[in-house]
């Protein structure tokens, strides 16, 4: 046997092995002994809320509480965003032409800032606009929220039958959930949502959760919820994921 024909039969009985193809896929997802013990979901938005939305927003007051730096941020985040309060400025124009009707303006201006004095637009009659402003900024950025109910009703001999009253977050009722049977709507941690998860309502607590010092009622949870619908209510936060209904603090 020659060794041409020597070689052609060694490689006709050794079975050449392929290599294995190679996945291509992103770093973060490798599972590796670096890994292995990093547990993940899928769950929604509200899902990891609803199962945290307490303790964080307690947490992050303790903290404000505590901590001097925690403080300064919240008073950084109020003169940055508010200052001394935004302004309001008209712009009504005149029937002709395209020049801004000055004598209007002023006399809305006018108004405005009557309006916004504290005993005409806090139904508590304690902050003015500018301190409401500061104070749901800085609600949103520890509490996670902050709601405004609107109260279509004049208060201290008001001209204009309109105050506002800031809830805290605690007092909408994040432990209803479910179906409203008359409409078939869903209700999420205390909100009521359309078809296209817009809110129709909002379901608050009679009392702050938290205020059980101060009186010897019954206790708040077997009271009866009050359903304001939503376009008496302003809900502020800041959406991080699409289908968020409720806010997360800042400090998380």
């Amino acid at each position: 046997m020659g060794v041409r024909s020597a070689i052609r039969e060694l490689f006709s009985r050794t079975e050449i092995q392929a290599p294995a193809p190679r996945r291509r896929m992103f770093e973060g997802a490798k599972m590796s002994r670096l890994t292995a013990d990093w547990v993940t979901s899928s769950s929604s938005v509200d899902a990891e809320i609803r199962s945290s939305l307490y303790a964080l927003r307690n947490r992050a007051r303790q903290l404000c509480r505590d901590s001097d730096y925690a403080r300064q941020a919240l008073r950084a985040i109020a003169s940055n965003v508010v200052g001394q309060g935004i302004p309001f400025q008209a712009q009504v124009k005149q029937l002709r032409g395209n020049r801004l009707n000055t004598p209007i303006n002023d006399q809305i201006e006018q108004l405005w800032a009557k309006w916004t004095r504290a005993k005409y637009c806090h139904t508590a009659g304690k902050l003015c606009f500018s301190d409401i402003e500061r104070l749901l900024i800085r609600s949103v950025a520890e509490s996670g929220e902050c709601l405004v109910r609107i109260v279509k009703q004049s208060f201290d001999g008001s001209p204009v039958p309109l105050s506002l009253e800031v809830l805290e977050a605690d007092l909408l009722d994040d432990r209803y959930n479910g179906r409203v049977a008359e409409t078939g709507n869903e209700v999420r941690m205390g909100i009521e949502l359309d078809r296209w998860h817009r809110p129709v309502a909002y379901y608050f607590l009679p009392r702050h959760p938290g205020d059980y010092t101060f009186t010897n009622s019954t206790p708040d949870n077997y009271l009866p919820r009050t359903r304001v619908p939503a376009d008496e209510v302003v809900h502020l936060f800041l959406t991080e994921r699409p289908g968020q209904t409720r806010g997360v603090s800042w400090f998380a």
